[in-house]
């Protein structure tokens, strides 16, 4: 059968994955291609040819398209299988508006409650962060060290967000990192927060963390205008 008709095994080849983690697998080699362009917007995402690409049956193929399809990289289509998606660059920009919402909330909440434990944590990720040149190492450095920073807030639901919008920004982190420096972390700012979390001032920590925020909501504006006016694809993320 022709590339055309197998474009993912042509995209990607063959990726041996564990069975015991082949879903997350999957889908995080999926939303990188499809992020980066390896897989273009509207290409057939066929479970049969991912499960031959993966060396899997069809079940984990099937959880990371609907997975993918909760974050907005693919759409499944009842009777035609899933394709990929095209997405606005200005998609990844409503990650840090609605983070600019729902964080300085939470950690308003979390600041008062935060532990000397919780102090210590918050600082061995600001320290690791700095040595660190692993982007996906990194990413995951920066989502864990806002949520240790949140971690106190007395709303369930309201950490559940800022989880999800954390986890978005981690994707962008992981892609992109490279592209937009190492002072797209706002390293500054992440030191300025700990002190401020260690001091229990939450309106310090708060006024601290919306520059934060709005900083690197600048940072990637400038580069994705640099990158779309330069190559005429969608660079996405979600």
């Amino acid at each position: 059968m022709s590339a055309r008709h197998r474009p993912i095994m042509a995209a990607l080849g063959h990726i041996s994955v564990p069975q015991t983690h082949s879903r997350s697998i999957i889908e995080s080699t999926l939303a990188e291609a499809i992020l980066n362009g390896t897989i273009r917007p509207g290409t057939p995402l066929r479970q049969e040819e991912l499960a031959e690409v993966f060396g899997v049956s069809r079940m984990p193929v099937r959880e990371a398209l609907i997975q993918l399809e909760g974050k907005g990289l693919v759409r499944l289509q009842a009777g035609k299988g899933a394709v990929a998606m095209h997405i606005d660059p200005a998609d990844l920009m409503e990650t840090y508006d609605v983070r600019l919402i729902i964080e300085p909330a939470a950690l308003r909440l979390s600041i008062p409650h935060l532990t000397e434990t919780d102090i210590t944590e918050i600082r061995s990720h600001v320290r690791d962060m700095e040595s660190e040149t692993d982007a996906p190492t990194v990413g995951r450095l920066n989502t864990e060290f806002h949520m240790a920073l949140c971690r106190r807030a007395t709303n369930y639901r309201l950490l559940k967000l800022v989880r999800a919008a954390l986890e978005e920004e981690e994707q962008i982190i992981r892609l992109h990192l490279t592209a937009l420096g190492a002072d797209a972390l706002g390293q500054p700012d992440h030191r300025a927060l700990a002190d401020a979390a260690a001091a229990r001032d939450a309106v310090a920590a708060t006024d601290i963390l919306h520059r934060h925020i709005t900083a690197a909501a600048a940072t990637l504006r400038d580069y994705l205008s640099v990158r779309e006016s330069a190559v005429p694809v969608a660079l996405s993320n979600k």
